[in-house]
This record gives C-alpha cells, sequence and structure tokens, in this order.
C-alpha cells in the first residue's frame, strides 16, 4: 500500500505522536486524576494516545450502525470489531486534528449548527414542553366537546352578499331547506341540506358559530375559507362513551399541541418584552424584493441597521438577501419570524447546554464525525483514481452483481370465492384449458385475453403469488391462492434466466463498488502506518463486562 504524502506526510505525524505520549507520560507522573487513572474507570474500554473510548461511546456507534431502539437483542454482533472500528476512527480523528482541520471554517459552522439546533431543542423542552400537561379530565372534556355529533342544515354560498339576501329571506319566515335547495351550493344540498357529523370536522369558525345554538336555531352569515355559509342545527347528540379509549392517545396529542402553541407564543411575547429591540420602519418600507439586475446587487451591499436586537445588527442588505425569490409573506412579517427565530437561538445559546451532559457528550461525537468526513473528503478521496480499465475488470470479476432481475410470463384466473377457485383448479388438471377458463370465469382485467397479463418481475407481484411462482416450470400450475379480496390461479408460460445487466447500463454502479474496494484499502493502509507510532490501550476485562451486559 502507498501511503499519502502529498496530503498528510507521515513523518511529521510520527513526531507528533511521539510528542504527545511524552506530555502524557509527564502529566500522568504529575496528576493524579491523569492517565494513571484512566484503567480505573469502569466504562473506559480503551485508550488512544491519551484520548478514552467509552461504553457510551460504543453504545452510540452501534445504535447509529443498526438504527435500532434495543441493541440487547443483537446477540450476533462482535463487540471487539465494532470497539476496533472505534480505535481507527479516533486515529484518523486525531490526524485530522494534527492537520489543523478543526480549525477549518465549514467545520465550525457545522459544529456551530449542530449546537445550536440541539440547543433550542433544550431550550424548547425546558420551557414548553415540560410545562405542559394533559389529565384525564381534559381528555374527557375535549372529547365531549369536539366529538358531539351536529345534524345540521347548512347553506353554503359563494358571495357575503348572497348569504345576505338568503339570511334576509330566513327572518322573513322562508324555509330554510327548501332555500337550502334552491340556493346552497354544499354538497349535500340533495338530501336537503343537511349533514351530521362530529364538531372537530367543523372549520373552527363554523365550529364557533354553532357552538351556542339551541336545536330549531340558525346562525348569522359566517365565513370559512372563500365561502359563505348559514346553518341550523336540527340536532346535538352526545359523544358516544366507547369511542373514547380509541381516540384518547389522539386526544392527548391535540390538546398537547394546542397547548404548546399557546405557551410557545406567550414564551416569545416574554422574550419580545425583555430584548433590547430597534427597528427602523422607515428603512423596512424602502425595501423592495422584487427589484433585480444592478439595483438589487447595490440594495444587497446596504449596510443601513434595519433591526438592532440586544447588540446584534441585521442590516438592511442582509435582510433583503434572506428573502426567498418567491416570498408571499408581506416584509413586516418575514422581519417579524426573524427576529422571534434569533430571541430564541440567543436565548438557547445563552444557556450553554453544550457543556452540560449529556449534550457536552453528543457535541464531541459530532465534532469528531465532521471531522471523519472532512478527512475522507480532503486526503483520502483525492487519492482515489479509477480508471475505465478498473471499471470494466471489476465488472467482469463480478458479473453475479449485476444481474437482471428474472421476469415471468403468466396467466391468471381471479375469482371471487373459495369455492369457485377450487372447482376451476380442479377443471384445469382433469385437463381443461386455461385460456378458455380465464376467458370465461375470470373477473380481472386480463379475463378478455385469455388471463394473459405478460411479463412481470417477482417484485410486481403480490406476496402469496411470488412465493409461488419463484417454484414454478413452465406448464406448471399454483394452487389456489388467496388475494384478498379474491382468489386467484396462476399458470407460468416462460422465465427468463439470471442475466447480466450490459456495462454501459451499470457502469455507474460498477464505479462506486470500486470507489467503496478502493476506500476501504487506501483507508485501512492509512489506518495500519498510524497505528505504528500510537499508543493503543485497550481494557479487555471491560470489555468482557460490557459484552455481558449488552448480551443480556
Amino acid at each position: 500500500m502507498t501511503i499519502l504524502k502529498t496530503h498528510s506526510p507521515l513523518k511529521p505525524a510520527k513526531t507528533d505522536s511521539v510528542l504527545r505520549r511524552i506530555l502524557c507520560t509527564v502529566i500522568c507522573a504529575l496528576i493524579l486524576s491523569g492517565c494513571a487513572s484512566i484503567s480505573q474507570k469502569r466504562d473506559i474500554l480503551a485508550v488512544v494516545d491519551g484520548e478514552p473510548i467509552t461504553e457510551s461511546d460504543l453504545e452510540y456507534s452501534l445504535d447509529v450502525a443498526h438504527r435500532r431502539e434495543n441493541l440487547s437483542s443483537a446477540g450476533d454482533l462482535n463487540i471487539s470489531q465494532y470497539l476496533q472500528k472505534l480505535i481507527d476512527e479516533r486515529l484518523i480523528i486525531q490526524e485530522a486534528r494534527r492537520m489543523g482541520m478543526d480549525a477549518y471554517p465549514e467545520v465550525r459552522k457545522k459544529v456551530d449548527a449542530y449546537i445550536l439546533r440541539e440547543s433550542v431543542m433544550r431550550l424548547y423542552e425546558d420551557e414548553i414542553a415540560s410545562k405542559v400537561t394533559v389529565s384525564e379530565e381534559d381528555i374527557e372534556s375535549f372529547y365531549k366537546e369536539n366529538y358531539e355529533r351536529l345534524s345540521l342544515g347548512i347553506i353554503e354560498v359563494d358571495s357575503e352578499e348572497d348569504a345576505g339576501n338568503i339570511l334576509e329571506q330566513l327572518k322573513n319566515g322562508e324555509d330554510f331547506m327548501e332555500l337550502a335547495r334552491k340556493y346552497s351550493a354544499y354538497s349535500h344540498k340533495n338530501n336537503n341540506g343537511t349533514v351530521t357529523l362530529r364538531r372537530n370536522a367543523l372549520s373552527p369558525a363554523l365550529a364557533a358559530a354553532v357552538s351556542g345554538l339551541k336545536p330549531g336555531e340558525t346562525t348569522g352569515v359566517t365565513r370559512s375559507g372563500r365561502k359563505y355559509y348559514i346553518l341550523k342545527l336540527m340536532d346535538r347528540q352526545e359523544a358516544p362513551d366507547d369511542e373514547l379509549p380509541r381516540l384518547r392517545k389522539n386526544i392527548e396529542r391535540a390538546i398537547r399541541r394546542q397547548r404548546e402553541a399557546a405557551r410557545g407564543d406567550a414564551y416569545l411575547k416574554h422574550l419580545r418584552d425583555k430584548a433590547n429591540l430597534k427597528i427602523n420602519r422607515e428603512i423596512l418600507a424602502s425595501i423592495d424584493p422584487s427589484v433585480k439586475g444592478a439595483e438589487r446587487e447595490k440594495l444587497l451591499k446596504d449596510k443601513r441597521p434595519l433591526a438592532e436586537l440586544d447588540g446584534f445588527v441585521l442590516t438592511a442588505g442582509e435582510f433583503l438577501a434572506m428573502i426567498p425569490q418567491k416570498y408571499t409573506q408581506p416584509v413586516e412579517k418575514i422581519l417579524d419570524n426573524w427576529i422571534n427565530n434569533k430571541l430564541v437561538d440567543m436565548e438557547a445559546l445563552s444557556r450553554h447546554y453544550e457543556k452540560m451532559p449529556p449534550l457536552k457528550g453528543m457535541v464531541v461525537r459530532y465534532r469528531n464525525q465532521v471531522l471523519m468526513n472532512t478527512f475522507i473528503r480532503e486526503v483520502l478521496s483525492p487519492n482515489i483514481k479509477i480508471s475505465d480499465k478498473d471499471l470494466k475488470d471489476y465488472y467482469l470479476s463480478h458479473r453475479e452483481d449485476f444481474l437482471r432481475p428474472v421476469r415471468y410470463n403468466i396467466q391468471q384466473i381471479t375469482l371471487k370465492t373459495r369455492e369457485e377457485a377450487e372447482d376451476t383448479l380442479r377443471s384445469l388438471q382433469d385437463g381443461a384449458d386455461f385460456s378458455w377458463l380465464a376467458k370465461n370465469r375470470s373477473i380481472d382485467e386480463a379475463a378478455s385475453g385469455g388471463g394473459n397479463i405478460g411479463w412481470v418481475a417477482a417484485h410486481q407481484l403480490p406476496g402469496p403469488a411470488r412465493e409461488i411462482v419463484e417454484k414454478l416450470k413452465p406448464g406448471d400450475i399454483s394452487p389456489v391462492l388467496e388475494i384478498k379480496p379474491f382468489y386467484r390461479i396462476i399458470r407460468l408460460q416462460k422465465k427468463t434466466g439470471k442475466e447480466a445487466y450490459e456495462f454501459d447500463r451499470v457502469k455507474e454502479a460498477v464505479r462506486r463498488k470500486v470507489f467503496a474496494e478502493k476506500y476501504r484499502e487506501l483507508y485501512a493502509g492509512y489506518v495500519d502506518k498510524l497505528k505504528e507510532g500510537a499508543r493503543i490501550k485497550i481494557y479487555n476485562d471491560a470489555v468482557e463486562s460490557f459484552e455481558k451486559i449488552f448480551r443480556k
């Protein structure tokens, strides 16, 4: 393996590793809590040049790799292998730091963005979610109010003027149902304009309009969306008790969403009240997001302070740059949203969640992952060269990886009942013609063509048919298959063999595989060289102890 010299000379790396070991030795000798105490901490599994790898590091790695909640069921995992992977990654991360990648602007930007995102989530939990409760009484009350059954007469028209005229006719004694049949655009007007539904199926405006009505009473003109309504309450029935258990969780979530939204609005008002906020309304009124060309370029450089928020200044040019090209909100609303977001961000960061567990450890892991990705992009990937010969050689030696899916040419007969299907199958077994039976008995669209549905791949068939057709030989007929709500019989006419795609068709897929293979080789070689100058200690007793707990 040729080790990279252009991007990362190995000699300085060794020198740096030696220096780090000397410093670590001196510190360990002087400070009792230093390296000498590492082996006494039960959760430390290994140390790489003075940096510990803990049980939580390994648990996180396993969780990311397998994306499952209960890792204790993963009894076949090789824990030592995963630990070795973490050691290899730690060596790469340390090398990335030695090369100064932790100071790269893009690395810092990503880490800062991660800290902000996680801090805002914790602020939301602290100030909003944790301060909202939902009791059983709240759920029952919500259910009774929102799930009662309302029988309503509905008149729906397109204009307020039409609605007003109809309301006048009602006041003059005209019959509601007669007017509904005559004027209403409501989809149920053929049912005399009436409908029975749950209260929460109404829009908020309509629900509010009927809330205080008694049977027989009529609302005034109510607007909902682009339509105008007049409603008459025919009957009101309490929400049935037997449906509450099924809806309890949904109702709890709905109440919590409402209360968190209200709490969020109140908290934003609190932040705004205590903030030192200044807005230059004159500048705001002069900003035209629709300007283009040279005029827009000039405005983007406008340094006048549009808004000042606790020492942070938003210039007119910065504000213009953040407005999307296809904006739908007025600029005042866009600025208001920016102020709200900025206030939340500033408050979240001021609490320094990143200095407290568990976010402190999460930030370390995230920064390490960013460094790993940066190292791969800057050092390893540029040194992977792939020629057309590499691609063709790989394709020829791995043709089995690029096979076309087997395809089947089949006929089918679909029937309504199992009895019909069993009778049809017996007829086929006695020599009846499949095509004739398909034309005369099958109820699907392929019947007119003798049940022939053409060529299909296995994944295009329903589950029961897929399992059977893969076992059939040309000319074989399947047993009766239940494919709800019907029953089906399949005859395999032909099937293709396993053929490889043409090279040009899969060239990019081949390139990805060749890249991955060369990357693994390059990565392994680089890690092996780093290990030559590294001090690695694995605590086997701690690893075995972790493994026992993990497998319980």
